[in-house]
C-alpha cells in the first residue's frame, strides 16, 4: 500500500506551498548502479538500456517524483536525457508550470530572463528548491527540448476545491478544457480518497470538490500536453508528481480518454523516498500482498548505499 500522501489540492487550501524538508546529500548521478536499480511490472530487473530502448519507442512517458527528493529529479533528468538523445523532437511537460506561466519559462529558456530571476520565481511560484530541478532543465537546454507548462493555474485549483465545479464562472470555466473526465480508475480513485482519510474529517460536500479540483488538475495537465504534441514535436516526457500518475492512472486515465496514446509510466520506489537496501527494496516491490508493481511500468529504485 502507498504511503498516504498529501493531495496538492489540500496544500493550496492549507498554506500556498508545501515546506520542502531537508534535502538529502546527492550521492552522485541517478544513473550509476550504485544509486539505482531498474526494475519492470513484474519486478524484474533490468538494465538502463533496456528500459531507456523501451521508453524511447513510446508517444508518451510520465516520470514520477516525491517533490523533496533530489535523487527523484536525477533520474527524472536521466530519462529525459535518453529519450531526447534518441528521439529529436521531444518535448518536456512540467506539472511545476502552469500554461497561463508558459511567457515567464520561455523567457528563461530563450536566455531573456537569467538563472537567478527564474529560480526566484520558481521557489516562489512552486515552492521547491529550483536547484532539485536544474538537472532537468539542463538536459532540456542541451538536447534542445521544448519545454511546456501543463498545470492549470492555481487560483482555478482552489476554487474548485473550495466550491466545486459549480461554483466556477464562465469565465473561469473557459480556462479549462472542454470536456472533463471524472476520475474512475477505481485504484487510483481509493487512492486519492486514503489521502484525503489521512487528513481527518472533512466539511460537507469537500470530499466531492477536493476529487473534482485532482481531476481538474490531471485533466488540464492531459489537455495541455496533447495540445503541445499537436503543434508538432514528439514524444513527450512528463514530470510530475507520482501521485497524479500512480497505478497508471490520473495524467495516464485523463489521455486514455482523449486518445489512445502509447504510454508508459516511470516512478522511483518507494514513493516515500525511504532508503532500504536494494535487495529489501526489491522484496517490497515484488511482495504479492502489497500489490506495489500495479503502479507503474517501471520502478527506479534508489536504494541505501
Amino acid at each position: 500500500m502507498p504511503a498516504t500522501p498529501v493531495l496538492p489540492v489540500l496544500s493550496l487550501l492549507m498554506a500556498t506551498a508545501p515546506a520542502p524538508a531537508p534535502a538529502p546529500v546527492l550521492r552522485g548521478a541517478a544513473a550509476t548502479p550504485a544509486s539505482a536499480v531498474v526494475a519492470d511490472g513484474s519486478g524484474a530487473v533490468l538494465s538502463e538500456a533496456v528500459l531507456f530502448a523501451d521508453l524511447a519507442s513510446r508517444e508518451i512517458i510520465l516520470v514520477g517524483e516525491r517533490h523533496d527528493q533530489p535523487l527523484h529529479h536525477r533520474v527524472q533528468a536521466a530519462v529525459l536525457d535518453a529519450v531526447a538523445s534518441r528521439r529529436p523532437g521531444t518535448i518536456l511537460g512540467l506539472e511545476m508550470i502552469s500554461f497561463d506561466q508558459q511567457p515567464t519559462l520561455d523567457a528563461f529558456l530563450s536566455g531573456t530572463m537569467t538563472e537567478t530571476e527564474f529560480a526566484a520565481f520558481w521557489d516562489k511560484s512552486w515552492g521547491y528548491d529550483f536547484a532539485m530541478y536544474k538537472p532537468i532543465f539542463d538536459s532540456a537546454r542541451s538536447r534542445g527540448v521544448r519545454v511546456v507548462g501543463l498545470n492549470t493555474p492555481r487560483a482555478l485549483i482552489k476554487a474548485v476545491a473550495r466550491g466545486g465545479l459549480a461554483s466556477l464562472s464562465p469565465a473561469q470555466r473557459a480556462q479549462l478544457p472542454p470536456t472533463l473526465h471524472p476520475i474512475t480508475d477505481p485504484d487510483y480513485l481509493a487512492y486519492v480518497n486514503r489521502a484525503l482519510d489521512g487528513h481527518g474529517p472533512l466539511p460537507p460536500g469537500m470530499r466531492e470538490h477536493l476529487i473534482e479540483a485532482q481531476m481538474v488538475w490531471n485533466e488540464t495537465m492531459a489537455h495541455s500536453l496533447l495540445r503541445a504534441l499537436a503543434e508538432g514535436g514528439g514524444p513527450a516526457v512528463v514530470v510530475a508528481g507520482s501521485g497524479h500518475m500512480i497505478y497508471k492512472a490520473g495524467i495516464a486515465e485523463s489521455l486514455a480518454h482523449r486518445v489512445a496514446a502509447d504510454q508508459r509510466v516511470v516512478l522511483p520506489y518507494p514513493l516515500d523516498g525511504e532508503e532500504l537496501p536494494a535487495p529489501d527494496l526489491l522484496r517490497r516491490l515484488r511482495d504479492p500482498a502489497a500489490d506495489d508493481r500495479r503502479f507503474a511500468d517501471f520502478f527506479w529504485l534508489l536504494p541505501k548505499p
